[in-house]
């Protein structure tokens, strides 16, 4: 090799070698630097579904259309019993626009079960519907069985991405609806209770 290779190959090996203290201190990363990852609390994401179950609920009861939608994810799927899933946030608008745009319509949701992953990423959950249309000559009795599966967005709240609604048969039905006229009955005397003045 000529003295002009082996200056061009040492100063190429030099600047190789030069270079590998700044890489490695590139590749170092302190606790200040690195985002700290999150570990998964089920519990608590238990209680934030619990939390947008309840909103949910309240909605219902004020007649809330965009409250009573705001726990669907945009790309969500809604099955009710005796139509076609609804597959978009205008038809899911759409069917509890209608819902509640009812005065003769009661609905009551009671949540059952909850069960979260243990990436506390995904969770599902139960609930029994009791629909009750008063109109007179038209009155309706609907009762069904939800299973809704929630997904933890990336700001931290919960979505709905697929709620599936199965009507109960008329026997269960029935029995809903004696536990329900029960629970009013009970709700309904204790407002009143509460309402008549002491002695």
């Amino acid at each position: 090799m000529n003295l002009r290779c082996r200056v061009i190959v040492s100063c190429a090996l030099g600047l190789c070698l030069a270079g590998l203290p700044g890489c490695d201190a590139a590749n170092e990363t302190t606790g200040l630097d690195a985002p700290a990852k999150e570990t998964p609390d089920p519990a608590r994401a238990e209680a934030s579904i619990r939390e947008a179950q309840a909103a949910r609920i309240a909605a219902l009861n004020r007649r809330d259309v965009d409250g009573a939608v705001s726990v669907y994810a945009p790309n969500a799927t809604l099955v009710v019993p005796n139509a076609t899933p609804l597959t978009d946030p205008a038809s899911i608008r759409a069917n509890y626009a209608s819902l509640l745009g009812d005065d003769n319509l009661a609905m009551v949701v009671t949540p059952t079960q909850t069960w979260v992953s243990a990436g506390a990423d995904f969770a599902v959950t139960t609930a029994r519907i009791a629909v009750r249309n008063k109109a007179e000559g038209d009155p309706v009795a609907v009762d069904s069985t939800s299973q809704s599966v929630w997904q933890r967005q990336p700001d931290g709240t919960w979505k709905i991405v697929s709620e599936y609604n199965v009507a109960l048969p008329a026997g269960d039905a029935d029995a809903d609806a004696d536990q329900a006229d029960a629970g009013a009955a009970k709700e309904d005397s204790e407002q009143i209770a509460e309402t008549v003045p002491a002695g």
